[in-house]
């Protein structure tokens, strides 16, 4: 019979693939902005702040991804099918806010802000944001991708 010991499980960590942790580093300077994840829009952590462990990151990716669908089958509800983009969503909590962008039609970004932020400013620095992480997702892709013979 053997008597050594079991191995403890650890917890699982993942490589990401792609870590586009980069994009939330001008967020995270604004005053107020305490934290931030991005994350691929079927739920999967692409990257997070430092102070947002892999587990939280994982949770947080898979309920915004789940609130930008809800939010896209909401604007297509209500303008019978005309509008299903959504641009940002601002949710308002006791402690503050936290702001969602879909980046195109493959990541978004997500960010927890104090009540003292100043949320047009956060508005308009995670756009440029958003711009900046479309086209790194887009250099990735074509960068992954065979060319075509000649």
């Amino acid at each position: 019979m053997d008597h050594t010991p079991a191995a403890t499980p650890r917890p699982r960590r993942r490589p990401l693939t792609l870590d586009v942790s980069w994009v939330l580093s001008p967020l995270l300077a604004l005053p107020g902005v305490t934290s931030g994840v991005v994350l691929s829009r079927d739920g999967l952590i692409l990257g997070g702040s430092a102070n947002v462990s892999v587990e939280a990151g994982e949770r947080t990716a898979a309920m915004t991804s789940s609130v930008l669908g809800a939010a896209r089958a909401l604007c297509e509800g209500l303008s019978n099918g005309a509008d299903g983009e959504v641009v940002d969503i601002v949710i308002s909590a006791g402690t503050g806010y936290y702001y969602l962008a879909p980046a195109g039609d493959r990541a978004a970004i997500v960010v927890a802000a104090t009540g003292a932020v100043q949320i047009g400013s956060l508005a308009y620095e995670v756009q440029l944001q958003v711009q900046k992480l479309i086209k790194a997702l887009n250099d990735a892709s074509a960068a992954r991708t065979p060319e075509a013979p000649a």
